[in-house]
């Protein structure tokens, strides 16, 4: 009779250490944006654990606090130090294109033809703020005025199975797409 008890402890005690190996699964990207003078970085990493392939990102800044824009000429809808959309990093990740980013525009979405784990996708583009009282002045976005905007991602399987990934940039400036779900 003690054997079921500790054949029940043994059990619960490798379980818990199985649970802490467990890894992320599933879907996950982590787009990041980072302010700079000589053009605003947008990074994309897809950092699925499974084989999960980005195809299709979108990224859309309307809905943050900033109200903010894509600055791509001069004396458009920018404040200023105007960038035009310019990819600089991401071989092996099968880039098809992005869609046209116009002036004043607040939406890309980019194709992809091979963007698997561990990889990652470059790109500058001046973004700027329509606040009036601004906190860095319209040229500048911080953190706070890049939170709410949103990313998505069309993911696949080299089996086609399908799912679609969102999340919001916080903050910090990254936005997380995707839980990734539980790998044991």
């Amino acid at each position: 009779m003690a054997r079921i008890p500790l054949i029940a402890a043994i059990l619960l005690v490798l379980s818990v250490a199985r649970a802490a190996d467990a890894e992320a699964c599933g879907p996950r990207v982590v787009v990041r944006f980072v302010e700079d003078a000589g053009g605003d970085w947008f990074q994309i990493e897809n950092t699925s654990q499974e084989a999960w392939s980005i195809r299709v990102l979108t990224i859309v800044l309307n809905g943050s606090r900033g109200n903010l824009v894509f600055d791509t000429a001069a004396g458009g809808e920018g404040a200023s130090m105007h960038t035009p959309f310019e990819v600089i990093g991401g071989e092996g990740v099968g880039y098809l294109g992005a869609t046209l980013v116009d002036d004043g525009s607040d939406a890309v979405t980019l194709t992809f033809s091979d963007f698997r784990p561990g990889r990652s996708f470059d790109f500058i583009v001046d973004v700027d703020d329509r606040l009036a009282e601004s906190d860095l002045g319209q040229a500048f976005v911080s953190g706070r005025e890049i939170e709410g905007a949103q990313a998505n991602a069309d993911m696949v399987t080299a089996n086609g199975r399908r799912a679609r990934v969102q999340g919001e940039f916080r903050v910090d400036g990254d936005a997380s797409l995707g839980d990734g779900g539980v790998c044991v």
